[in-house]
């Protein structure tokens, strides 16, 4: 965004980064940015988005759509039973076991590799 884009005032949030705050001075083609702990950081205006400014986009950006969004996936999720822990147990073991038969094969093969280079040496 262009540096003009931001007032002293403007209430803005972090493109890249979690929080906002409000823009304190405009100078030398940054943008100090004021943080919820009282702190002073200067900013590239093209790191900020203003809040007035949101569109489809920059809602992403907007605590309550966060927290919308935390919200419904704490009410969707449910703890597991005993019986699924159990079977997804199994089904890791099994899993493995597989990867230690693959790693197996897997020295065979190098070993048998290295054999062959030596001989060709």
């Amino acid at each position: 965004m262009e540096q003009s884009k931001f007032q002293v005032g403007d209430k803005v949030k972090f493109v890249n980064a979690v929080g906002g705050g409000v823009v304190t001075k405009v100078a030398n083609g940054m943008v100090y940015v004021e943080d919820d702990t009282g702190f002073d950081m200067p900013v590239l205006p093209s790191e900020l988005i203003r809040m007035a400014d949101q569109d489809k986009v920059g809602k992403m950006f907007n605590d309550e759509t966060i927290g919308d969004a935390t919200a419904k996936a704490k009410e969707e999720y449910r703890e597991p039973t005993v019986y699924e822990l159990e079977v997804e147990n199994r089904r890791l073991r099994s899993q493995n076991a597989n990867l230690q038969e693959q790693i197996k094969q897997l020295k065979s093969q190098v070993l048998s590799l290295q054999r062959t280079i030596a001989r060709i040496s």
